[in-house]
């Protein structure tokens, strides 16, 4: 696109490899049937290889500058809307829908959030996001990446990091490099005492060097003796560390608190 240049404000880092683009949309495999909403259409350079798939495509893009140019690039394909909105403000209304988006950093975490909260809508997501996130992404307990983002995102989305895009593919090249994920909603995933769980497993985090006992201690403002006694029932030992933890025993550790009315005091 002539006479444009990526925006920092907007994170903007244009695709711009035919085989990565084509590997993408190999990934994402879109039927004729699919509909994928695209988050962060930018140049088109995933949008135009979308719409020739003869999927239902609806483009999300913010950047009013890239409206002129996508609604002329696009104009030919009757299976494709442009909408201009700030995606997280965006509400489908309709449902099975695959969710694909080369994601800015700083808006990765609240477009995860997004797709937990509106899980039982979609059918899958692909997201492009920067290779230290992926990671996370896709962490496992006793990894260094295991994080309450990995945590948080796995109790709603089994997820698969397919492959990583070099800094090279990208005009103007990011300062890292980008990978692939894949998410795949679980399927009937209820969570009971959800806001509590959340409470826990950040309590958990807040401090990774400590201990998984002094940091509830502290963070939940909850006495020592309550949490060994809790710690004990999971089968945790008072050494552990958040890190060391898997969902299902973050989850048992909730419901605990819960049974034996432990609950964090108010400062």
């Amino acid at each position: 696109m002539a006479g444009y240049r990526a925006k920092k404000r907007f994170g903007q880092n244009f695709l711009k490899s035919p085989e990565v683009i084509q590997k993408i949309i190999d990934a994402v495999n879109p039927q004729p049937d699919s509909h994928v909403i695209e988050i962060g259409a930018g140049r088109g350079a995933i949008t135009l290889p979308l719409a020739e798939t003869e999927a239902t495509i609806t483009a999300i893009e913010f950047d009013n500058d890239l409206i002129g140019y996508l609604t002329k690039l696009l104009s030919k394909f009757q299976n494709v809307e442009i909408i201009h909105t700030d995606f997280l403000k965006y509400e489908p209304d309709f449902k099975n829908y695959i969710l694909v988006g080369n994601l800015p950093y700083n808006i990765t975490t609240p477009v995860i959030e997004w797709a937990c909260e509106r899980r039982n809508d979609i059918h899958s997501a692909f997201f492009m996001t920067q290779k230290e996130v992926a990671l996370r992404l896709s962490a496992e307990p006793h990894s260094k990446d295991w994080s309450p983002l990995a945590i948080f995102t796995q109790l709603y989305f089994d997820i698969e990091l397919l492959f990583h895009i070099s800094a090279k593919h990208f005009s103007p090249p990011p300062k890292v490099e980008s990978s692939i994920v894949k998410l795949i909603p679980k399927q009937n995933v209820q969570i009971e005492n959800a806001e509590l769980f959340e409470q826990v497993v950040r309590a958990a985090f807040s401090q990774r060097r400590k201990t998984l006992l002094n940091n509830l201690t502290l963070s939940l403002i909850l006495k020592s003796d309550e949490n060994k006694l809790i710690l004990k029932e999971c089968n945790l030992d008072e050494k552990i560390r958040a890190e060391q933890i898997s969902i299902e025993s973050f989850l048992k550790l909730t419901n605990l608190f819960v049974i034996r009315n432990i609950l964090p005091y108010k400062k």
